[in-house]
């Protein structure tokens, strides 16, 4: 029962570095986009002939970003959201990495992490099967977000913003299950905001993050796959709850 124990706890560890993992490789993408264009069909078989990272990147998109994806998110001045001068809210409150996480890159990342602590075979197929159990990959669609706001970390908050994802034949499912990851390091991240230029100090604001895992359902009511090749596309909305005019979306068009 002690031996049991160790290696729950063990992998527990493995786990949690590879959410370490993703967390860094979703910092570090350079083209942000809220539409990406993926293979044909999802869940292809066949050997991984990219890299991971590569893979990554091909299947993560950017909600709130600039004007055609082009850069950033510029949150607008503070003052504005407290009914100073400055004008109103108009921009959305967050900046969202999402990335569909399709068998493919699933078996990618578990391979390439497996590879970078040189784990046994025995080590590797335990490791596969606790990730499996973790995310029930046979039963979810998983979608990985990090959300990031320069507002107030209630802005965070899950309870204001519904989440959908939507096909093209407007479709719309909701997560069956929201897992919320760790961070990785507690760490205040201080950006500048543009509109300020002060000659000396100027005020710095917290930047909050979250990262979570959306489970999305496979399959519809009558057990039809939500993913086939009949769909063209899939939309991921984030949407305020009391504001529908509120919200962003990224988009996964799949190649024919």
């Amino acid at each position: 029962m002690r031996w049991f124990s160790e290696q729950r706890a063990r992998w527990a560890v493995v786990l949690c570095s590879l959410v370490i993992l993703l967390l860094l490789l979703s910092s570090c993408a350079t083209v942000p986009s809220s539409r990406k264009y993926v293979g044909p069909v999802l869940d292809s078989k066949g050997p991984i002939e990219e890299s991971f990272p590569s893979l990554w990147e091909k299947r993560t998109v950017y909600l709130g970003t600039g004007v055609g994806g082009r850069s950033p998110l510029r949150f607008i001045n503070p003052r504005a959201m407290t009914g100073g001068p400055g004008g109103g809210i108009s921009e959305f409150p967050l900046r969202i990495a999402a990335t569909l996480m399709d068998s493919f890159l699933i078996e990618a990342g578990l391979e390439h992490y497996a590879d970078l602590v040189e784990m046994t075979p025995e080590e590797w197929a335990e490791f596969r099967r606790a990730y499996f159990q973790r995310y029930d990959v046979e039963n979810h669609l998983l979608i990985w977000c990090e959300l990031q706001t320069s507002w107030t970390e209630l802005y965070l908050d899950l309870d204001r913003w519904i989440i959908f994802i939507e096909d093209d034949a407007v479709n719309q499912y909701e997560p069956v299950q929201i897992l919320e990851e760790p961070q990785p390091i507690r760490q205040t991240v201080m950006d500048r905001l543009p509109e300020f230029q002060p000659q000396q100090r100027g005020p710095r604001w917290e930047v909050h993050r979250k990262t979570l895992m959306l489970c999305f359902p496979k399959r519809d009511f009558y057990e039809n796959p939500i993913l086939s090749e009949k769909v063209r596309f899939l939309k991921l909305v984030f949407q305020q709850s009391d504001d529908e005019k509120t919200r962003a979306e990224g988009t996964w068009v799949f190649k024919k």
